[in-house]
């Protein structure tokens, strides 16, 4: 359990600093804090520092059915108003969560948001090679790997737990798959409108 804690913690750094990152369009910040809270749930958790026992689950429930797909709408069409403004990301993430809650929770449809959750991974993946992007390619892959490895419960005992893998690739990953000069465009463009 130990190593869970440190590599749900290693993934709450990451996802929590690229959240902090202003240059980032509002979608890409809101993906990233989704994903940092059910990582820092996880630390507690498995650290038993404090251990919350159903926060964690529900909240990878949450980031896996809402994070993951607004991700992927960000690197797909990084102009669209969900990626862009506040209030259009919100009625995405709040349709998303509903949608998860209902079929994952509720249901008890768990591929529901495994599958949504990898299937994101996989179009940030060709969106990335389709835009010759090599390292965000490469980040989108360690991704979807250590997602992969998780489902099919692969583990290095007595090291590596399945759900290490799935921190580890989402952390590498993150790093790598998140855009250089998100905004830097845009920026320009309402400096030069306004002089």
């Amino acid at each position: 359990m130990l190593s869970l804690a440190l590599t749900d913690a290693l993934l709450c750094m990451v996802a929590a600093w690229l959240a902090s990152r202003t240059h980032y369009s509002v979608g890409y910040r809101m993906a990233f804090a989704l994903l940092a809270i059910p990582a820092m749930l996880g630390f507690l958790r498995f650290s038993d520092i404090y251990p919350l026992e159903t926060w964690h689950p529900l909240f990878s429930l949450l980031s896996a059915s809402a994070a993951m797909p607004l991700l992927a709408i960000c690197a797909l069409a990084p102009e669209s108003l969900v990626a862009n403004r506040k209030q259009f990301t919100l009625i995405f993430l709040g349709v998303a969560m509903l949608l998860g809650l209902f079929i994952s929770g509720l249901g008890k449809l768990r591929i529901y948001d495994h599958a949504l959750g990898l299937l994101s991974m996989l179009a940030i993946l060709i969106a990335m090679l389709k835009q010759d992007e090599s390292k965000r390619a490469l980040g989108a892959a360690l991704m979807l790997t250590g997602s992969l490895l998780f489902v099919l419960k692969i583990s290095v005992p007595p090291w590596l737990l399945p759900g290490d893998f799935l921190h580890i690739g989402m952390a590498l990953g993150l790093l790598l798959a998140a855009p250089v000069h998100q905004m830097g465009s845009t920026l320009v463009t309402e400096a030069e409108v306004t002089a």
